[in-house]
């Protein structure tokens, strides 16, 4: 059984707005999920399988125990339908509960001639006017170039950071899958040398290198001490039954000594004496030494049970947070990727936009917007108003009727 609803977003109005939005502007096409998304699963009594879950850039969900779930294309309800599936095909849950929620949505981005391009939260009911105020509003093109030199070395310095991380995270990806392969040494991906200088790649690399040296001895040492105790009550396990096998036979003998003196006094042949009271005390001895041996080798398998449950947890604890850090570094290395796009972009957007110094104030520029809508397929080019609708995930750029621009800008892009 599945439970679908919207969230974080303003709840059922959320929901409300999809379906008025998708009738009036889509042809009636229900809303469905894309990259960027977050979505939030619950199934029920089953918290290793709930979460909150980023559409990667695939289009799929990367879930535990079942993979990769493709939900790109899908509205909330087909991810429901789909994700109960895999849970019985995959999972052997025989009647999954499900819930599914949008918990985020993917931002919306916004280029072109404005103040502050970026991306931004998507927002309810957004149209390309909302947007645009988002951005800080078109950009009046002037003589002076102040604002914008600020602009391009904030954006630079933006990008670099992000290179920086994503160069950091590609590594640290790489550390994890050599770990979660059981290797004892991890080389720097070739991808990585594109975001970071030499002398920051080797010292990043190093750092994982360490981090992978220092996470498998300590797992090492851990089974190491564990096998030891193991092999420690096993020998005292079998120590012990020495024992209790000799106790066996002490009684056996007691128990034959007590039946021939027995056996005598029936026939008359000796009287009760003190012989007889000293083998029952004897026999009762040796009775509870016995069971004091068994009870000291319950005690010892009890410990050894433990010790075996102790190293099988560690040994999938150590997968989880493999598992886990291969996760998050996806997700990371998705994000930054995005982010090192948009960074390139809004630079792009910078080159020569302004005209040269002596170059009179005119009339305001005529502006136009186009929206490029990524969740269509194929993707579109949509041309727009202040007023259009958008979705989530749509790049908006505005544009203006201004004539080539300043020659100034143009040498300090990057190349």
């Amino acid at each position: 059984m599945t439970r679908t609803r919207q969230r974080s977003l303003a709840g059922p109005l959320l929901g409300l707005w999809f379906a008025a939005f998708g009738a009036a502007a889509a042809g009636a096409e229900p809303f469905v999920v894309g990259p960027g998304d977050r979505i939030a699963i619950t199934v029920h009594r089953r918290p290793d399988l709930s979460g909150e879950f980023r559409v990667l850039p695939g289009g799929a969900l990367s879930l535990p125990f079942i993979g990769n779930l493709a939900v790109a294309g899908l509205p909330v309800e087909g991810i429901g339908e789909a994700l109960t599936r895999r849970l019985r095909e995959d999972a052997a849950i025989l009647d999954p509960r499900v819930s599914v929620e949008i918990a985020e949505l993917q931002p919306i981005l916004v280029a072109g001639v404005i103040r502050r391009p970026g991306q931004f939260p998507f927002q309810l009911g957004m149209t390309v006017g909302h947007a645009v105020a988002l951005a800080g509003g078109a950009r009046r093109i002037e003589g002076e170039e102040i604002g914008a030199r600020i602009e391009i070395a904030r954006l630079r310095e933006q990008l670099r950071q992000n290179q920086g991380a994503l160069g950091i995270a590609l590594v640290a990806r790489t550390r994890l899958l050599a770990e979660a392969a059981g290797a004892a040494d991890v080389d720097a991906p070739a991808e990585a040398a594109r975001f970071l200088l030499p002398e920051r790649l080797h010292q990043t690399l190093e750092a994982e290198r360490e981090i992978l040296r220092r996470r498998v001895e300590a797992h090492a040492t851990l089974i190491a001490m564990l096998t030891t105790q193991r092999e420690a009550y096993n020998d005292e396990i079998r120590a012990l039954e020495e024992q209790d096998a000799s106790k066996d036979q002490e009684a056996a003998l007691l128990n034959q000594e007590r039946a021939y003196v027995a056996d005598l006094m029936r026939q008359g042949l000796t009287a009760r004496d003190a012989r007889v009271v000293q083998l029952a005390r004897s026999a009762v001895q040796v009775e509870g030494e016995r069971r004091q041996i068994r009870a000291y080798i319950a005690r010892a398998r009890q410990e050894l049970a433990r010790i075996e449950q102790t190293r099988g947890s560690a040994v999938t604890q150590r997968r989880l947070e493999i598992t886990t850090g291969l996760k998050d570094a996806e997700d990371t290395i998705a994000r930054l990727r995005v982010a090192v796009e948009e960074g390139r972009a809004g630079l792009a957007e910078l080159r020569g936009v302004l005209p040269p110094e002596d170059s009179p104030l005119g009339p305001p520029a005529a502006l136009a917007y186009t929206i490029l809508r990524v969740r269509s397929s194929p993707p579109e080019r949509i041309a727009a108003r202040i007023d259009t609708p958008l979705l989530p995930g749509d790049l908006v750029e505005v544009t203006s009727d201004e004539p080539a621009p300043g020659r100034r800008l143009a040498s300090e892009m990057p190349r």
